[in-house]
């Protein structure tokens, strides 16, 4: 049996995987290759580096301090960089509305491997080929400049170009690559999955959360079209029964990691006693 562990796309809901990752390292279990996309992948790429408790401390200390800033660093009202990148991109002078640079730097300091191959765990970074709108699998080559494609999301990071291709961010095309991480041998998928496929029934109000609401409904098809095309046996975590439903606020990691952690616990638990 080989053994996946899938990390679902969902940007700053991506602190609930921690906990997730916990609770299966105390259980146990254990991957033999580790799939992830979009920001998710960076969780991937750290937990395949080191897949112990001193590892996820790491990864944990890494989303309890990070801020919308660090990622993206807009401050149109203040700062003369960041309305420059965004009045260069409106007016198609480049393709992206920020700058990756910090997230350049915040990815290099939390990595302590260069390259794919050199995890303890072998991991894949899913991207999507901006020329076809096909999911692209990188596991080998620079882990940041990976990294960096996996999570440009499109119209706001430029897109980096990887042995002459256009990537972007892997949530486009593989939102939960269960598929992906099928073709690699997993016969066991576990699923970290970040939100709910079911929107809430309240009906957003605002341009933002009407904005979040429509980009949550799209991801969710995405997913439920992936489960239903696995081939093998896929265990899905609990997705967090918590309020926060923006994927660019970062201010809630440590609540995310805790309920990620209790729920995937008391399921793990309920398969262990059966």
């Amino acid at each position: 049996m080989t053994v996946a562990f899938v990390l679902q796309g969902g940007g700053g809901l991506a602190a609930t995987q921690v906990g997730q990752l916990r609770a299966l390292v105390e259980f146990g279990i254990t991957p033999d290759l580790v799939v992830g996309t979009s920001s998710e992948a960076l969780n991937a790429v750290a937990f395949a580096q080191d897949p112990t408790r001193t590892g996820l401390d790491r990864l944990e200390r890494l989303w309890t301090g990070l801020r919308r800033s660090d990622v993206f660093p807009l401050d149109i009202c203040g700062a003369l960089t960041g309305l420059v990148d965004v009045v260069t991109g409106l007016m198609g002078w480049r393709d992206g509305l920020v700058s990756p640079k910090r997230l350049r730097i915040l990815i290099e300091r939390n990595l302590t491997v260069v390259r794919l191959e050199d995890t303890v765990v072998p991991v894949h970074v899913v991207a999507t080929d901006v020329a076809s709108g096909q999911p692209r699998v990188l596991s080998a080559g620079p882990a940041v400049d990976a990294l960096l494609a996996s999570t440009a999301l499109p119209g706001v990071f430029p897109p980096v170009i990887i042995h002459g291709s256009p990537l972007v961010d892997g949530g486009v095309a593989a939102d939960m690559p269960i598929r992906q991480a099928e073709d690699l041998g997993a016969t066991l998928t576990y699923v970290l999955p970040t939100y709910s496929p079911v929107p809430p029934r309240q009906l957003p109000r605002g341009a933002v959360p009407m904005l979040l609401r429509a980009i949550s409904q799209v991801l969710g098809n995405v997913s439920a079209t992936d489960l239903s095309a696995a081939r093998s046996e896929v265990r899905v975590l609990p997705v967090p029964s918590h309020s926060v439903a923006n994927p660019f606020d970062f201010g809630s990691a440590g609540r995310l990691i805790t309920a990620g952690y209790e729920e995937a616990k008391a399921v793990l638990a309920l398969d262990a006693a059966a």
